[in-house]
């Protein structure tokens, strides 16, 4: 694969990531580094240090950038959720290809400005969904496309982490339904387990998240911090091809504990982490593989690349591959209707590493046992939860905060 040109917008927070992905790429001669964006580039001397030692140019104006330097490939987008549309847009029409971190957007009126973008332009178009790119988790997708298990029916994702309150503090955006002005929807499934949910669908779909899209949402979404988002969500997605999808999320956990799906046919299950790590017990009997470390990220990149280069390599994660991860969201948002706040009593907060941490014991020792029961959390029932209605996806064109998170702020 021939040398391919990139630059990047955004080189702090999880822009330090792409920036090592970037200059290990450039070490190795797979890839030059023009040029990089970024309005505080001297707040990340690090990564400053990297870019330019590569002699990558540095620019406050990221459209001034591309205008000087038309022979990039490929431009990497790796700023806060609310500038990812228009920057990605924007590059586009100038005449790039584009890796966006995740979420792409969080609603699908921006999403489906961005796919139109895509389709105008003829760009590339890769959303950093990089748990998309594992070797075990693409070796499940065959083996569903395949028939291991059957006809799929069943999805279930379970992750149980821990934030602390530092993680909360570390921007104004975090925790929040709209900064700015700006929707960001920061919590469970827009944020830190979005790629659990994401890969829910795309497994729903055997490969293909669009064949899975939702035609009905049906969410609990909850707090225990004082912030306007979710902290704990349980989802369940009706998909146009019949399968049922189940999410549940924490990040009130005690620990961080491996993320997974499991996947349930009319001739077997599949289970899935994290760790790379694939069993399926199904017509063929019952397989485990376990790949080891990969980086993901890494993955990313290079799928890109192979496909900038001519190789027709398909996109792991497209943008329109997205559609059916945003409209999950956000009809999560229109369901619950509103961020419930879990009372304290339930809730133990304690100090931990120079900050507080608050935990829900209560979830979880039952957490896992709901997911197998495929009950949210008000079916179970947990005594702080509240019961929700589906809410229809059909002809679902755009999000607006239903009227009761708009006013609610984060007394939920």
């Amino acid at each position: 694969m021939k040398s391919i040109r990139a630059a990047i917008i955004g080189i702090g927070g999880f822009g330090a990531h792409h920036v090592k992905v970037m200059t290990e790429l450039a070490g190795e001669g797979l890839l030059h580094i023009v040029a990089f964006a970024d309005v505080r580039a001297e707040a990340y001397a690090e990564q400053l240090a990297q870019l330019t030692s590569f002699g990558a140019a540095h620019y406050a104006d990221y459209e001034q950038m591309l205008r000087e330097h038309p022979e990039i490939d490929f431009v990497v987008i790796a700023t806060p959720i609310a500038a990812h549309k228009p920057m990605c847009v924007r590059v586009m029409q100038l005449g790039f290809h584009v890796l966006v971190e995740k979420p792409p957007a969080v609603t699908i009126q921006d999403l489906d400005e961005m796919i139109a973008a895509q389709r105008e332009t003829g760009k590339l178009c890769q959303v950093n969904f990089q748990n998309t790119s594992g070797r075990a988790f693409r070796e499940l997708l065959d083996q569903l496309a395949a028939g291991a298990v059957g006809r799929v029916t069943h999805v279930t994702g379970v992750g149980m982490w821990k934030r602390m309150r530092s993680y909360y503090e570390r921007t104004r955006w975090a925790g929040k339904l709209m900064c700015d002005g700006q929707y960001v929807l920061d919590g469970t499934f827009n944020n830190p387990l979005a790629h659990l949910l994401n890969n829910c669908l795309i497994t729903a779909g055997s490969g293909d998240a669009r064949s899975a899209a939702p035609d009905w949402v049906q969410a609990e979404l909850y707090h225990v911090n004082e912030i306007e988002g979710d902290d704990v969500s349980a989802i369940r997605v009706g998909t146009a091809n019949g399968v049922t999808v189940h999410f549940y999320a924490m990040l009130s956990h005690h620990e961080h504990t491996v993320p997974s799906i499991t996947v349930r046919g009319t001739e077997g299950e599949a289970h899935w982490n994290y760790q790379n790590k694939l069993t399926i017990r199904g017509r063929n009997g019952e397989e485990s593989k376990s790949y080891g470390p990969e980086n993901l990220v890494r993955n990313m990149y290079l799928n890109l690349m192979q496909a900038i280069s001519g190789s027709g390599s398909p996109l792991l994660s497209s943008i329109e591959a997205c559609r059916s991860f945003v409209l999950a969201s956000n009809g999560a948002y229109e369901s619950s209707r509103a961020v419930r706040t879990i009372p304290m009593e339930y809730v133990v907060e304690r100090e931990e590493e120079g900050t507080t941490v608050r935990l829900l014991p209560g979830l979880s020792e039952r957490m896992k046992d709901a997911a197998d029961k495929g009950k949210l959390y008000a079916e179970y029932p947990f005594p702080w939860a509240v019961p929700t209605k589906p809410f229809s996806m059909a002809g679902y064109g755009r999000f607006e905060l239903p009227a009761e998170m708009a006013t609610s702020g984060a007394n939920g």
